[in-house]
Parts: structure tokens; sequence; C-alpha cells
């Protein structure tokens, strides 16, 4: 459904672990790198604002993209607000208040050329519109199953292959 391999899906407790997984490893990946910027819009779920916003606590610079009246993001927008130093673009697909289905073919077009890590918060657009995640360049997306008749408390992060995910998590070796 995604257009991925099964060893870039990795299941989670729901959409929000997948988004801190996303953000916070793609931005350990980057911080190797010297990068310290990131993007995202002021109408993001808090389970995506709420990591922009300990990970600014830690050092990060964080570009939040205003929306228009609508409720749309442009990838110009994006492409605009990218810098040398910018790991990682975070932008919802659907959004869960509105509806409102945002450009990610063309942002993740935009993050693909400048060679910024794009991920992309699909738990309401999953089971609604097309996702395929080689021909939108993205690197990252996160599911919850319950939104497209699965359980709850199931969801799912597709990482590209490379992307270096950190643990969550310590403890065992599993």
């Amino acid at each position: 459904a995604l257009n991925a391999e099964p060893n870039e899906i990795y299941f989670t407790s729901g959409g929000t672990e997948a988004d801190n997984w996303a953000i916070k490893g793609g931005c350990a990946q980057q911080l190797k790198k010297g990068k310290r910027h990131i993007i995202t819009t002021v109408f993001e779920h808090h389970a995506v604002l709420h990591c922009f916003e300990l990970l600014e606590k830690s050092g990060f610079e964080v570009t939040y993209l205003p929306v228009s009246k609508d409720g749309y993001v442009t990838a110009q927008q994006v492409a605009d607000a990218i810098r040398d130093d910018t790991a990682l673009v975070s932008i919802m697909y659907a959004n869960n208040e509105i509806g409102t289905i945002q450009p990610i073919e063309a942002i993740g077009a935009v993050c693909h050329e400048r060679g910024v890590l794009f991920h992309t918060d699909a738990v309401q657009a999953a089971g609604h519109v097309k996702i395929d995640v080689n021909a939108m360049h993205i690197d990252m997306l996160s599911l919850s199953a319950h939104k497209f008749h699965g359980p709850k408390g199931v969801g799912m992060l597709y990482a590209r292959r490379g992307i270096i995910l950190t643990n969550l998590i310590e403890g065992g070796a599993q």
C-alpha cells in the first residue's frame, strides 16, 4: 500500500510513538553531520509540535511555517525555509481538524533535491489517499492502525533504508 520494502516498516504503539521516533531519530542522525535546523508548520498534531519544542530546548533551531487561511503550506515555503544546516522537515499529510491535504509529493521533491530528510504524519491520510513513499520522496511516514479499521494501540513507522533510528527505549537487546 505504501510501495515500501518489508524491512522499512516498524510497528509501534500508535502514531504518536511513530512521530516521535521519526523526528527524534532523524534529528539525531543529522546532528552527527552538524545539522541543527528543523522545519514544520504551526498546524501540526501535538505529537509533532511537542517533539519540535523539545528539540528546540535541546539546541535545535526551529522554523514554524505559517499556513494559508485555508490550512495549506506550499512547497515553495518549504524551499525558502531550507538552509544548509536543515536536518529534517515534518509536514502533516492530511489535517486532523479541517481535512486539508498538503502537497506532499512537491514538498518531498524539494527536500530530496536539497538533501533534507522528509517526514510526514500520514495518520489521517492512510486509507483515504494514495501514498507511494518512493514517488513522493518520503523518508519517514507515521500511521495509526485505528484510522483505517485496524486495532487501537497499533501504529507504524516507515523509515527509508539507510535511515538509522535511535532507540526510544533503553534496555533489552530485542
